[in-house]
Parts: C-alpha cells; sequence; structure tokens
C-alpha cells in the first residue's frame, strides 16, 4: 500500500499516451578535442557515432522530445529542480532563473508530478535516479516518487537511500529561534533491485581508527584489520579497503563566493558532488540526463569521467555557461547545441 499526495487539479496528462513530440534542431555542433591521455582515443572509439547534448528549452518540451528517442535507455538522472524558494536568481552576468510560484504549493507540485513521471519512463531498467531538493519540498518529493515508481515495486525498484549533504557555510536562521538550516537532501529511486551502484568506488578507507569495540591484528603478510565476533561469527576489515559509503555527506563543501570553480551561475553545486554520484551510480559510456543542468556540472563532470550525456535547461544563461565550460574541457567528445522547434 502506498499513501498518495492530492492536491488541487491533480491530474497525471500522460494517462492517455505522450502529446506530439517536438523535433530537436541542431543549432551548433561542436567538434571533438583531443588531449594529452591517449587511452581516452579506446573510449570515444567505445563510443562512435554519439553526439553528446546540450539542449535549451522547457522540460516540458525537450523530455517528451527525448522520450521519442531515449524512452527506457536513460541510465542515470539526476536532477536539481527549483527548490520553491519563491526567489529569483540573478549574477553579474544576468537572470539565471526564476523560482517564484506566488505560494501555490498546488502548481508547484502538479509541474514537480509531471516530471517525475516522464523522467521515469526515460529511465532504463538498471537506471538510477537522483532528485536534490531542501527542506521546502524534499518530503513532498518523496510521495511523488513512491507513487511514480510504484509500479517499479515487484522487481524491487522504487526508493533506495535519502542522502543529506551537509554543509559547513550559511545556513543562520532568519528567525532568532531554531537550528540553522545545512542539509539538502538527494533522494536515490531505481526501477529494479538490480541498479548500478558501486560503492567501492566512492567509499573512505577503513583506516586506523577503532570502530565498535573491535581488535586490531596485523596478519603475517603485513595487512592490518579489524576483527569483531558478532552471531557467533568472526567479521574481519582490512585498513585498506574502503568502507560502504554513509547516507550522510560532510566531506563536500558549498562553493564559497570567489571559489575558483565557480563559473558566474546561482545555485551552482560543487563537481566533487557530482563526481561521487556519477562514480557511483553509472558505469564508463552510460548515458547521463539532467534536465535543470544549471551550472553545466552534470555534463562537465559526465564528460571527465567518460560518460555520454543530455544536459538540458530553459535558461538562456544556463545554456551559455555550460557551453562554456564544456568547450574548456580537454579531452572531448563532439556535443550539438539543439532547441526543440516549437520554442518560440
Amino acid at each position: 500500500m502506498v499513501a498518495e499526495l492530492i492536491w488541487q487539479q491533480k491530474h497525471n496528462p500522460y494517462a492517455a499516451g505522450l502529446p506530439p513530440a517536438p523535433r530537436l534542431q541542431i543549432c551548433e555542433r561542436v567538434p571533438a578535442l583531443a588531449g594529452p591521455d591517449a587511452g581516452r582515443e579506446a573510449e570515444g572509439e567505445a563510443a562512435a557515432g554519439w553526439e553528446n547534448r546540450l539542449i535549451h528549452g522547457d522540460k516540458s518540451l525537450v523530455l517528451p522530445a527525448l522520450l521519442a528517442e531515449f524512452a527506457g535507455t536513460v541510465d542515470l538522472i539526476y536532477i536539481d529542480p527549483p527548490f520553491m524558494t519563491e526567489r529569483t536568481y540573478r549574477s553579474g552576468r544576468g537572470l539565471a532563473y526564476h523560482d517564484r510560484w506566488q505560494g501555490n504549493l498546488d502548481g508547484y507540485l502538479q509541474w514537480l508530478y509531471e516530471t517525475f513521471l516522464l523522467l521515469y519512463r526515460l529511465l532504463a531498467p538498471r537506471g538510477s535516479l537522483y532528485v536534490h531538493l531542501d527542506w521546502r519540498a524534499v518530503h513532498f518529493a518523496r510521495l511523488l516518487l513512491d507513487e511514480v515508481f510504484r509500479e517499479a515495486a515487484p522487481a524491487g525498484g522504487g526508493f533506495q537511500n535519502e542522502i543529506i549533504w551537509h554543509y559547513h557555510s550559511g545556513g543562520r536562521p532568519r528567525r532568532s529561534r531554531g537550528f540553522a538550516r545545512k542539509h539538502d537532501t538527494l533522494l536515490l529511486y531505481t526501477r529494479s533491485r538490480q541498479y548500478c551502484f558501486h560503492g567501492e568506488r566512492v567509499g573512505p578507507l577503513r583506516g586506523r581508527e577503532r570502530r565498535n569495540h573491535m581488535r586490531r591484528q596485523v596478519e603475517a603478510d603485513g595487512r592490518v584489520c579489524w576483527t569483531i565476533r558478532a552471531g557467533g561469527r568472526l567479521y574481519r576489515y582490512y585498513e585498506d579497503e574502503p568502507m560502504t559509503p554513509a547516507d550522510v555527506w560532510c566531506d563536500i563543501s558549498h562553493l564559497h563566493q570567489r571559489d575558483p570553480e565557480r563559473n558566474g551561475y546561482a545555485t551552482q553545486k560543487p563537481a566533487a558532488l557530482l563526481e561521487r554520484i556519477l562514480l557511483a551510480s553509472s558505469e564508463e559510456n552510460d548515458l547521463v540526463l539532467d534536465c535543470f543542468c544549471g551550472s553545466g556540472v552534470t555534463p562537465a563532470v559526465a564528460e571527465r569521467l567518460g560518460r555520454r550525456w543530455i544536459a538540458c535547461d530553459g535558461s538562456p544563461l544556463a545554456i551559455e555557461v555550460t557551453r562554456e565550460r564544456l568547450l574548456r574541457l580537454a579531452p572531448r567528445r563532439p556535443f550539438c547545441v539543439q532547441r526543440p522547434l516549437s520554442q518560440p
């Protein structure tokens, strides 16, 4: 049994099928750029004929257009949508985006619901979806995602993790009473229990710290391990092996205002955050999608790690800064800039 969230004028606009999808027009083609790492040549051959995509358009147009070609094939989706902050985000380079809903929670929930419905159709059978939000809407999002992923439950899909990204800066309460809000939340949902996950790539080494009354031992080959007996069994953990990564991430900082990684886009997320997600939940040449690409961090990290990518945003500034960021990468696979033909 799944609890269902109800709001005014809730409806599934895709229950009877998708509307005619607009065609994506290519506005620019950017050729590949070779780099000093010869190993990427073989990687490029493995993805021969593929062209990464940077798409300027609202998700309501872009996602149906992508479904015509990529339904059930996207290996990893990460989205950092508007948080319903009731703010307009600008920088020295101009308007980034409006996150104003005039207090219309029903409208925001319908908008988010439609996004999840389309993303679910794009996700591959072994694919993963990460949704990045904060205290304002994450509790609503979890109920929406539970409903959208309900049909994946028999295959072991649906909710897998709630990840807390705790940062040390910001978060000062506006009121004189209350705790500082110093974390975002990432929800991980999958289409099945057979989803891609490599905790060993991102887990910290166990190290020398003693945990849970463990006993330290040095084996004949010089390796140091920690042992503990529980339930009649002896468990052994080596100092030089990674631990299972926890669901509270305290080691990735927010980007401060003068951080050299910043590219002038408001609400920019650090590359280290996306690197952890992509390393854990995708393989080389897997297809990664971000339909709110903003500062371009997802396609930039995907490019560096050898993943194929599709990045979209309705903000002209987001497309501009993402394109500039990608042009600075070497090596780089070819990519094209597109827009829906029906977009004014």
